[in-house]
């Protein structure tokens, strides 16, 4: 009810503002402005309508008829071996209890549609090995069933699962007709999920991976933690329509590391391990890059160059529990972006060079365009200021409501796809395509900066100072030559300042 009210004052507020707006389209000079504006506006609506078409068609078309055909194969064709594999490391205990419950109850529901089921659980310390025992006792797996509990030192995730790998390869077991789930410490697996991905996995012998969709659980504590929960449902419904409409492709944008399920015979390779736990770029500038985070992206750049199918598998849900790094929102959401920008960007680097052969054409552009919105998301707001600053008219106040109203409509199709909205949204929205796109800006000339909240931030690869200092020199300058470039293309290009204004600056920064 609270959320209805809100979206009658948010649609009156629209109609009172559109009532206020000066005519701006009365003014002659602004003519290039709005059609360049509203050419690149054509553009980005326009994709982002092709994603939300594709995405409901997945969904509701194309998908449920795969899910028909799996459910029709005779079980005995289902993978004879499951795996799930939790890493756990510096979780609270509260949380490891519901995580390991339900990811033996998963066993025990693939035990008994005769599947064998083991569950790996890597862990840090004695008292979480201790606590995975006794749940695994407590639940009485059927005889089936298998717990294997190996310790790494606790130097990250990646170590972690690397020797889970090892131990999964030392099993007595036929991984060519094997799945494993690669699941966080804080994600709760529900009911079914596993056997929903195993039938996928024998309808189609070129799959090679799937994820699911996720949302989030997350205490409301004070307002702060009210203002993460909506922020981060946002994320996931943006997530769950970009992973159905990339999975028309049979490609997905990541193997999200809260759960994904692979094809058992990846895991035979030595470059899988390897490139989860070693993975690394070269870059033109800074070097060799190790990652310190984002596994889950090691692993789906490793399916995608070998040419494996992926799927989102839309009928299976995986909650997780969200735990914000500061009770400061702006501070968290710049850790996580930070974080999650790093990873996307420092994955996609290598992956733009996969030929679309083998990415599909989608995979291909959707890894392009990813370098392409951080622009474009400041372009309008640049756009609207120089023409403001130029012409008046009221033009920065018009661009506002055309904010307000194509976010709000954007909202509504989320509504749609998830069951619930929030009147935050529109907002978030914005403060993620502005805010977000200053922060991926940021990490494109800063890639070596890298922070997880259970690691220390490292500058990977450098060995003296010197080495650092001209990674982090070389950084700001390229950050500020892409700065004045875009805005002296902006201005430019909506008739803020004409050929002979940039050849007069030219000569004024020459000192002639």
């Amino acid at each position: 009810m609270q959320q209805i009210i809100y979206t009658i004052i948010y649609i009156l507020f629209l109609i009172g503002y559109a009532l206020w707006l000066w005519p701006i389209y009365f003014v002659p000079e602004a003519k290039r402005y709005l059609i360049i504006i509203g050419a690149i506006a054509a553009w980005r609506y326009t994709w982002f309508i092709i994603n939300a078409l594709r995405a409901t068609f997945y969904k509701k078309v194309y998908f449920p008829t795969i899910r028909k055909r799996a459910r029709a194969l005779p079980r005995e064709m289902l993978p004879k071996n499951v795996f799930i594999l939790v890493t756990t490391y510096r979780i609270p205990e509260h949380i490891s209890i519901s995580v390991y419950r339900a990811a033996i109850r998963e066993i025990i529901n693939c035990a008994n549609k005769g599947m064998k089921a083991t569950l790996i659980a890597s862990v840090v310390e004695k008292s979480e090995e201790n606590l995975v025992k006794k749940l695994w006792t407590t639940l009485k797996p059927p005889q089936n069933t298998k717990l294997i509990i190996v310790r790494f030192a606790g130097t990250g995730k990646r170590d972690g699962l690397a020797v889970a790998f090892r131990a999964l390869l030392k099993e007595p077991v036929n991984l060519k007709d094997a799945i494993v789930a690669l699941v966080d410490g804080d994600s709760i697996l529900t009911d079914g999920v596993m056997e929903k991905c195993a039938e996928l996995f024998a309808l189609y012998p070129k799959l090679g991976a799937v994820t699911t969709d996720e949302d989030c659980i997350l205490e409301e504590k004070n307002f702060a933690y009210k203002v993460y929960k909506q922020w981060y449902k946002l994320r996931f419904a943006q997530r769950d329509t970009y992973m159905a409409s990339a999975a028309l492709s049979r490609r997905v944008p990541t193997l999200t590391g809260r759960m994904s399920v692979y094809r058992g015979i990846l895991f035979l390779d030595p470059e899988f391990t390897e490139t989860v736990q070693y993975d690394f770029i070269e870059h033109w500038r800074i070097g060799w890059l190790r990652f310190l985070t984002g596994d889950d992206k090691s692993t789906w750049y490793y399916v995608l160059k070998n040419g494996w199918e992926m799927l989102y598998v839309s009928d299976a849900m995986v909650y997780t529990h969200e735990d914000p790094p500061d009770p400061n929102f702006l501070k968290g959401a710049t850790m996580l972006m930070m974080r999650w920008y790093g990873n996307s960007l420092r994955a996609t680097y290598r992956a733009m060079k996969i030929p679309s052969s083998i990415a599909s054409l989608y995979m291909w552009y959707m890894i392009r365009d990813q370098r392409i919105t951080m622009w474009t998301g400041l372009y309008g707001l640049l756009a609207a200021i120089l023409g403001e600053i130029k012409w008046g008219g009221g033009i920065i106040f018009a661009y506002f409501w055309w904010i307000l109203f194509t976010r709000f409509i954007i909202i509504l199709y989320y509504a749609m796809q998830r069951g619930y909205y929030y009147m935050s949204w529109p907002f978030f929205l914005y403060f993620n395509q502005i805010y977000g796109s200053l922060v991926k800006i940021y990490i494109t000339s800063h890639l070596y900066r890298q922070k997880w909240t259970r690691q220390k931030t490292i500058l990977a690869g450098e060995e003296t100072i010197w080495d650092r200092l001209y990674v982090v020199a070389t950084s700001h300058m390229e950050l500020v030559a892409k700065i004045l470039t875009f805005f002296i293309l902006t201005g430019y290009s909506v008739g803020f300042f004409n050929i002979y204004d940039l050849i007069n600056l030219t000569r004024i920064f020459g000192g002639r």
